[in-house]
């Protein structure tokens, strides 16, 4: 091979590599650092490492806990005598019971239970109180012993309607058996006694197991449950929402201290909070999840649709503390990213902080960032800043920086806001919104120090 074909190979793929290296820099530089803040990715990306030993026990534990859960939410379906399974319609589209529950239930009380009570189908009423409705399982406390396979839990907790009313504080005992685990069958078999006395705190409850194997029937099986990141998120997002629509003070204590303390001040702000956004709380979805660990402590994180992040801390479901935003308590990964970025980076990082603000109604930590003079001349109270956000801007807003200049120590950013809600929220102002309807604002910056600043808009 000649030299000079050599020495124009060398050009070429020299080339190559410095357009591949100018392409990943432009990227990085290019991709808006209010979506580096919490970068959700998918499932096992992120996933924290642990030894085979913690894993195991991990795992098991919050598999066992929503296998209870299945157990406890089979049984509060086969004692409601309105299930619909229970009913046919005949050739004149009349409806007529057509299953007698009692035998079901029989069939997944325990054996000790029955003999102890001497329970048959024609005095059953009597042992269990039956329901007339569907209802909502949320659990507040758990605690188990096992012998070899089988596996005896107490939980506690209340049960609410579809509308999320609380009904009745309940308790159960659930034996489990997990033998069939051993060869590869997923279909495990429980029985079930409600805890009939009052029950305050769960070590009240005494355990005891009495029996060898659980034997199964036609009603007593649940399958076992897989958990990952997706599944965990799913189920902690579920338990936070049923609680704050039927319990508010539970879900608050639920809340980090420190984070409660900070975002709302009082369980009264909180529930006036939830209060205020009781229609958007009952339809949450999540639309993204990720583990991460803060200082040593396993987070799961979840995005709902509307671009709310829910952070989850503790290994299950009766060890979470919550946290509704990466704002209130700065994340880590936050920290970092503001302090190593540039003034154009600091400047959009604030401008998202002030919108995820707004997106969670969370209205009077935007109007303690807005700048003081500006303040004094358009929103002398907070009463009217809101007023005016809930106008001039959507429920929940889509962030696109369009802009950027410096004029002095004052940053101008000019952005576009577009409605995530695609529609949904129906505003006479703007129509029914989505992203036909754009939304242009020119912000101002002045940063003050540290990751401190202040913000106005032009009206």
């Amino acid at each position: 091979m000649n030299k000079n074909l050599i020495k124009k190979l060398i050009i070429f793929f020299g080339v190559i590599v410095i357009a591949i290296v100018l392409g990943i820099i432009i990227i990085s530089i290019t991709k808006p650092p209010y979506e580096q803040e919490i970068n959700i990715e998918d499932e096992g990306v992120k996933e924290t490492i642990k030894t085979e030993k913690e894993k195991v026990e991990s795992v098991e534990d919050r598999e066992r806990i929503y296998m209870v859960e299945q157990c406890i939410s089979s049984y509060l379906d086969t004692i409601n005598i309105n299930n619909s399974s229970y009913y046919m319609y005949d050739e004149s589209g009349n409806q007529e019971k057509s299953v007698d529950e009692n035998e079901i239930i029989l069939n997944l009380l325990t054996k000790e239970y029955t003999s102890k009570n001497n329970i048959t189908k024609n005095n059953i009423e009597n042992y269990v109180d039956k329901l007339d409705k569907d209802v909502f399982f949320v659990p507040l406390q758990m605690k188990y012993i096992n012998n070899g396979d089988i596996y005896q839990y107490a939980m506690i907790g209340y049960i609410t309607d579809f509308d999320y009313n609380i009904i009745k504080e309940v308790g159960f005992k659930v034996n489990l058996d997990m033998s069939a685990t051993k060869t590869g069958n997923s279909d495990l078999s429980f029985t079930i006694e409600p805890i009939n006395e009052e029950i305050n705190d769960i070590d009240e409850v005494q355990l005891e197991i009495k029996l060898t194997s659980v034997e199964k029937n036609d009603y007593n099986i649940v399958q076992y449950i897989t958990t990952n990141t997706e599944e965990d998120c799913k189920r902690y997002l579920d338990y936070y929402k049923k609680m704050a629509l039927s319990n508010p003070e539970e879900a608050y204590n639920r809340l980090d201290e420190e984070y409660r303390n900070l975002r709302f001040g009082s369980l009264d702000a909180y529930k006036q909070y939830i209060e205020e956004n009781k229609k958007d709380i009952q339809s949450i979805q999540i639309s993204q999840y990720m583990t991460n660990t803060e200082n040593g402590v396993k987070q799961n994180i979840a995005k709902d649709k509307y671009g709310k992040i829910y952070i989850f801390e503790g290994v299950d479901l009766f060890d979470l503390s919550i946290k509704l935003d990466t704002y209130t308590i700065e994340t880590a990964t936050f920290k970092e990213q503001y302090e190593n970025g540039n003034e154009e980076v600091k400047v959009q990082m604030n401008i998202n902080k002030f919108i995820l603000m707004i997106n969670n109604q969370d209205y009077e930590a935007a109007y303690n960032l807005l700048d003081d003079n500006f303040k004094n001349n358009y929103f002398n109270t907070l009463e009217e800043f809101i007023d005016y956000v809930k106008v001039y801007m959507y429920r929940y807003n889509n962030l696109e920086l369009r802009n950027f200049n410096v004029n002095g120590n004052v940053y101008i950013c000019d952005v576009t806001l577009t409605d995530a809600t695609n529609g949904k929220y129906i505003d006479e102002t703007k129509g029914t919104g989505g992203s036909g309807y754009l939304l242009e604002r020119t912000f101002y910056i002045q940063l003050t120090g540290d990751k401190d600043f202040k913000i106005s808009f032009e009206m």
